[in-house]
């Protein structure tokens, strides 16, 4: 295998995942509201409940610490608008699914907030900001997060999957498992 192959398996940016990552099919042809009322019951009865307790301490560090809390992921926005306004972060970059006529398509609204994606998002949001990113923290837990985690000069992996403990021990990325 190539050098370049490798790196491309390590760092997530097989070009057969993102195709797959530019869409959310099972969405097309469904209304937004029903999607969103949906999200905002399935976040406050299942994910609210799972948030770690180390976590969600890091947060209250960080904004104790008058730190600007950006939420960065790739899960739809649907999803995720409830749980950041739980936790009081104000800025999220989340996946943004196309709607015509309140329904959504089926695609997803580029950037897509996915490996390079997400350096798109918060380098354009930095300059916006006048963020200094060597100062800032990242949190990450797999090979979408690489990108992310590289630009800033506090990256952190937490509870990482797929080969991420690897990547993080060749960057000399902290590790931390959080319950």
């Amino acid at each position: 295998m190539t050098a370049r192959g490798k790196r491309i398996i390590e760092v997530g940016q097989n070009p057969c995942q993102s195709r797959l990552r530019e869409r959310k099919v099972y969405l097309a042809g469904k209304r937004s509201a029903d999607i969103e009322s949906s999200a905002r019951e399935f976040c406050h009865a299942q994910m609210i409940g799972r948030l770690s307790l180390q976590g969600r301490a890091k947060l209250d560090e960080h904004r104790q610490a008058g730190h600007n809390l950006i939420l960065v992921t790739g899960a739809p926005d649907f999803l995720i608008a409830p749980l950041a306004e739980f936790l009081g972060v104000a800025t999220i970059f989340a996946a943004k699914p196309e709607q015509r006529d309140s329904v959504y398509t089926g695609a997803l609204i580029p950037p897509l907030p996915y490996g390079p994606g997400k350096r798109e998002l918060i380098l354009a949001h930095a300059r916006e900001m006048g963020l200094d990113l060597t100062g800032s923290y990242a949190y990450g837990d797999s090979p979408g997060d690489h990108d992310l985690l590289e630009m800033v000069g506090h990256p952190l992996v937490v509870n990482p999957i797929r080969g991420m403990a690897r990547t993080a021990q060749r960057f000399g990325w902290p590790v931390e498992i959080w319950k």
